[in-house]
């Protein structure tokens, strides 16, 4: 395989597309200057990873409130997934502020879709990490041997916007995250995204404990500070993972981007297959042969 992108957004279910889903389409196409036609169904997902032979790892986000009536995301993915087995990881998303439903949304995601991991998106969950309402959900986590990804730093969604959205960029510090890895080591964490302007700590955090990782997702290559490149070549080098951020990012630009680097060969093939591998043991990559 090319290439396993750990951070791909699932095309939207047509169940949930309302105004304002396609408002936030929009922005995200003006923020990234984003040109290329959007890919709408399953269908053109697998077609489009299967031509360029990358698995993807779809990350559903769950903004559910307790009580909510609309379509749980993690059956979407689990239905894409059974219809593309060969070209996609399932990940699922809970809404930690769901209380114990958040566990029971956790536990079907794995029983019945076989969801390798959790996303999760402070800024629109609105919630801290390292608050203690959360430790259950993290150690139902750790039990199931999933793998956690959680946005991290500055927010596309909303960028440029009055108020950017409503959305509260102190809940995606990474930071809250350490007291969690701390807590429960046997649980790996992805910090998606070049963490601007935590990035200090979150290479803190990596250094630190070896149960935290991130992925280079969100940022064309070519937007990469030095201080990136540094270290996912020398110390990070089996921390860093590929990722996308598709379709926000299109895969095709992130590549032509990622060519202008001079990455040394066997570093590029650490972040390209071997570290998702290495995190992800809970897959049988023989299925993806």
């Amino acid at each position: 395989m090319r290439a396993i992108d750990i951070h791909v957004h699932p095309p939207t279910n047509p169940a949930t597309i309302t105004e304002q889903t396609a408002q936030t389409t929009r922005q995200m196409r003006e923020y990234f200057r984003r040109t290329e036609p959007d890919l709408t169904t399953p269908e053109e997902y697998a077609e489009f990873f299967e031509e360029r032979d990358i698995i993807a790892v779809l990350l559903p986000t769950d903004s559910r409130l307790r009580d909510s009536n609309e379509p749980n995301p993690n059956d979407w993915v689990g239905e894409i997934y059974k219809r593309y087995p060969k070209r996609f990881i399932p990940f699922c998303s809970v809404n930690p502020n769901r209380g114990p439903q958040a566990i029971d949304d956790l536990n079907a995601a794995v029983g019945e879709h076989d969801a390798k991991g959790i996303k999760f998106l402070p800024t629109g969950q609105d919630f801290f990490a390292n608050d203690r309402e959360y430790y259950k959900l993290w150690e139902r986590a750790q039990e199931l041997g999933v793998v956690i990804i959680t946005h991290s730093g500055h927010n596309g969604v909303g960028s440029g916007t009055p108020g950017g959205g409503g959305r509260k960029q102190n809940y995606s510090n990474p930071i809250w995250w350490d007291d969690v890895a701390a807590d429960f080591p046997e649980l790996k964490i992805i910090l998606a995204h070049p963490a601007w302007p935590w990035f200090e700590e979150q290479v803190s955090m990596m250094v630190h404990k070896s149960n935290v990782y991130m992925d280079i997702s969100g940022w064309s290559p070519w937007y990469f500070p030095a201080d990136l490149i540094r270290e996912m070549q020398t110390r990070l080098q089996n921390k860093v993972l590929f990722g996308s951020d598709f379709q926000a990012l299109h895969v095709d630009r992130w590549f032509r981007d990622w060519a202008d680097l001079d990455i040394d060969e066997a570093v590029e093939s650490k972040i390209f297959v071997d570290n998702a591998k290495n995190v992800l043991t809970n897959v049988d990559w023989t299925n993806y042969e």
